[in-house]
């Protein structure tokens, strides 16, 4: 084989730039603190370094989504809470109202402080999660009860364009989370086809607890009153209050399902975490001991250059 000086400064000046390029790579690894920074260093792993960075994120959206479900539930349980609260308090005045002693000035306030309690109740199922009100079904822009009151008589209505629809959010892979009740469920409302109301629940209860306390105040058919109000409604209000409860049970048992859940996505985050950093992170120690061979081997080549390639007579003709 013939070897010409032509040929060996070629060969020489590919060498050194592969040995620049090889340094060039050790330094922009030690920078950014990454084994691969483009496909083209290991197709291979760059695409499951790919895979792993998209799985990492997707469980990290479906812990967010976790997060805001159960935020959500939570503040379902405080209202269901309240609820609960207030239909005490409505009992203790419906007893009150058994206790024939009470003029007709005290049993008006006895009515007043109901009827604020009945309004309490429909602003509890009112209450709004980050701009978007809970109890409405799928429709989280409207209140979904309308409070009224007209000559002493408070009525509690829902919006008909609420509805009893799930909200459903993705926690895991396959596995979603129905989040939310509705203002239906809670008074047992049922609905046909086309969603008019056929059978009021304990939203009847309640309407009619105002109206009798009404005319008990007003001196109509006061016993009559007292009699159902103390039997019927009494007995109605006790099953309402057994409903909200077990609605928050299986409340606390969808939120500690979906915090199980953010455990094992944690866990699988950490365990991707750790997979990508073997195939990603660099070894700075390791790869700045490198740098300084690479250093040493180009100066080397450089220094070798300089005596390969001796002076011709062009250059004294120059």
């Amino acid at each position: 084989m013939r070897i010409t000086n032509t040929s060996m400064i070629r060969n020489h000046m590919y060498d050194t730039q592969e040995n620049l390029t090889r340094m060039s790579k050790i330094n922009e690894q030690i920078a950014s603190s990454k084994m691969i920074n483009r496909v083209s260093d290991d197709p291979h792993k760059a695409i499951k370094i790919m895979n792993l960075n998209n799985e990492i994120k997707y469980t990290e959206k479906y812990n967010y989504n976790i997060d805001e479900t159960v935020g959500w539930m939570n503040n379902t349980d405080s209202s269901l809470e309240q609820v609960g609260g207030v239909l005490n308090d409505i009992k203790e005045s419906i007893l009150k109202v058994g206790n024939g002693t009470y003029s007709e000035n005290e049993m008006k306030a006895i009515q007043a402080e109901m009827n604020e309690k009945i309004k309490e109740l429909g602003e509890s199922l009112n209450t709004s999660h980050g701009g978007r009100y809970m109890f409405g079904g799928t429709n989280v822009d409207e209140p979904p009860v309308i409070i009224e009151e007209k000559d002493g008589i408070v009525t509690l209505s829902l919006n008909p364009k609420s509805n009893s629809q799930d909200l459903k959010a993705d926690i895991s892979d396959g596995i979603t989370v129905d989040y939310n009740t509705s203002a239906d469920e809670i008074f047992n409302v049922k609905r046909d086809k086309d969603g008019n109301i056929t059978d009021g629940g304990f939203l009847n209860d309640i309407n009619n607890i105002s109206k009798r306390m009404n005319d008990i105040a007003s001196g109509k058919d006061v016993e009559n009153n007292k009699k159902e109000l103390l039997g019927t409604t009494k007995e109605n209000l006790d099953k309402f209050f057994n409903h909200s409860v077990d609605t928050r049970t299986s409340f606390g048992v969808r939120v500690s399902t979906a915090e199980k859940v953010k455990e094992l996505n944690d866990e699988n985050i950490l365990n991707m975490k750790g997979v990508l950093s073997l195939d990603q992170d660099v070894d700075q120690v390791q790869k700045f001991i490198e740098l300084k061979s690479a250093e040493m081997i180009y100066q080397a080549s450089i220094q070798v250059g300089t005596k390969l390639i001796q002076p011709t007579i062009m250059d004294y003709l120059r």
